[in-house]
């Protein structure tokens, strides 16, 4: 395990700019105006999340935030590169009134998937 030393105010920064990093990446690529709110507020419910294990499971604020950076960055890391063919088949989808489960393209999932795993391998070997 690799010890960071960084303080809580630096994880704040890191947690901030990983948020930021995430609006500007998926935000501005959602077709509609419904899509950007619900994109915009996904943030919310992984915040509420890390207060929780923060409260609930006793965590250190620095891990409660490094958690919090990890899962924050793994969709914009897995959407590069895919975000117009996803914003053509969620448009698709809501045209045809059918679920927007399916609209992920294959190599948008593996993108995600892979980054995912990698977010959670640093985690775990940082762990603050």
């Amino acid at each position: 395990m690799i010890q960071l030393e960084l303080s809580v105010a630096s994880w704040w920064w890191i947690a901030l700019l990983a948020t930021a990093v995430y609006l500007c990446v998926l935000v501005p690529h959602m077709p509609t105006p419904e899509y950007r709110l619900r994109t915009a507020l996904s943030p919310a419910p992984m915040v509420l999340l890390g207060v929780a294990s923060y409260a609930l499971k006793h965590w250190e604020p620095t891990t409660a935030l490094a958690m919090y950076t990890s899962a924050v960055l793994v969709l914009p890391l897995g959407a590069v590169g895919h975000r117009k063919k996803l914003a053509q088949r969620l448009m698709q989808a809501k045209e045809a009134g059918e679920s927007e489960d399916e609209t992920w393209p294959p190599a948008m999932l593996a993108q995600t998937l892979l980054f995912a795993a990698v977010m959670m391998t640093a985690y775990f070997l940082i762990k603050p």
